[in-house]
């Protein structure tokens, strides 16, 4: 048992000297950027929930009548126009907003991660009474809102009830109004129930735990002036600590990609979860994210790279030293920066020439591909600096 307490508390260590060494800063933590976050979290969980109340057969039907054939735009009046721009704004709307919700959410978290993971000792007052109070009011309102939203169902439940049913039962007009809002509801769950529920499931869940985070951080951005923060001893291994970091990030792209590689290859033992996959974007939304976090990492780890060679440079490579591993980064860097700029390259003519034997995305992602190790055998090198610094401030 002490044992294991022993590894629990070590890695709760860790992980607060994780946080206090890496705190955000920049643009995450400016007044405006937060702000801006918490403004597009409410707004497309709003958008996304009227995406989901407003089913696409209600707009199609009420544009064209059964059976009717279109066959020009130009046949189509004012209010049929309308309302077909209205259904392709709602699919946009309906696709890209749970890729923006799960970013912004992300977003929020880096953000506000001290003040929302740190323990009340590294905290001072008024981070603590904030995130304090966040919690409970966002604890307080979706209980109130679930509070609310069953008191509402139940006085329609009981305004739409009648004795009986048939020809000749009591029709008030509560009644009839309950059963067309009951017809609407069914509507909603009519094409694919379970897809519905697990839908409005996981926004409720997204709103759970966004609504506290949007709360802390709106409030924290009124502070415009530095907060001080503990004092804490840096690793005298630059070199190499920044490579622990690249190699953290490496292992969470290589392990999405082979999660990727298992779910497709799993697709085609399940034929339903392979459909959903093509036809529901499941594989879309896997190598959207993917991808945008495979170009943070690059980005990330190319600024460090030359900030590194710089500082080495400036040092005279530790009385050359650090010239052989500092020119062996500086090689594998210019090789990722070639295949990066063959990368952007190879879009124009991919999309120039529909006709291309290979498959597009096959030949983008296989460049993008080629770029990891490159980088990390750079950061191999990265770290030899890193360690022959460690020896030097040992000795």
């Amino acid at each position: 048992m002490s044992s294991k307490t022993n590894i629990l508390r070590n890695l709760r260590s860790a992980r607060i000297e994780r946080i206090l060494s890496s705190a955000p800063g920049g643009l995450l933590v400016s007044r405006t950027f937060r702000r801006f976050l918490c403004v597009i979290a409410v707004l497309f969980s709003y958008l996304y929930l009227a995406t989901l109340l407003i089913p696409a057969w209600l707009i199609m039907s009420s544009t064209f009548t059964k059976g009717h054939v279109i066959n020009s735009l130009a046949e189509l009046n004012g209010s049929q126009m309308f309302l077909l721009v209205l259904e392709g704004i709602l699919a946009y709307v309906r696709f890209l907003s749970p890729v923006i919700l799960l970013v912004v959410f992300l977003l929020l978290r880096r953000s506000m991660r001290r003040v929302t993971s740190l323990p009340d000792q590294y905290l001072d007052e008024r981070e603590i009474a904030n995130r304090d109070w966040a919690f409970k009011t966002g604890y307080l309102v979706v209980r109130r809102i679930g509070f609310g939203a069953a008191i509402v169902f139940f006085v329609i439940n009981v305004m739409g009830f009648t004795p009986g049913r048939g020809k000749y039962s009591p029709q008030e007009d509560s009644v009839i109004a309950v059963d067309n809002f009951n017809k609407y509801l069914i509507s909603l769950v009519s094409n694919n129930a379970v897809g519905f529920v697990f839908t409005m499931v996981a926004l409720l869940t997204y709103v759970a735990y966004s609504f506290p985070l949007i709360l802390v951080a709106w409030r924290e951005s009124k502070f415009s002036e530095p907060i001080p923060k503990p004092v804490v001893k840096m690793d005298p291994e630059g070199p190499a600590n920044l490579a622990r970091q690249y190699f953290r990030r490496i292992i969470v792209i290589v392990s999405c990609i082979v999660a990727y590689i298992l779910i497709t290859f799993s697709s085609f033992f399940v034929r339903a979860f392979g459909n959903w996959l093509l036809f529901q974007g499941g594989l879309f939304y896997m190598i959207f994210v993917l991808v945008l976090y495979a170009m943070y990492v690059y980005i990330w780890a190319s600024i460090k790279t030359v900030g590194v060679l710089n500082q080495t440079r400036r040092n005279e490579y530790n009385e050359g030293k650090d010239s052989t591993a500092a020119l062996g980064a500086l090689i594998f860097f210019v090789i990722t920066q070639c295949l990066g700029v063959a990368l952007l390259l190879a879009w124009p003519v991919v999309l120039s020439n529909p006709g291309i034997s290979a498959n597009p995305l096959l030949l983008l992602f296989g460049l993008g591909l080629a770029m990891i190790p490159t980088q990390v055998i750079s950061f191999l090198f990265i770290r030899r600096i890193g360690k022959a610094k460690a020896a030097e401030v040992t000795e």
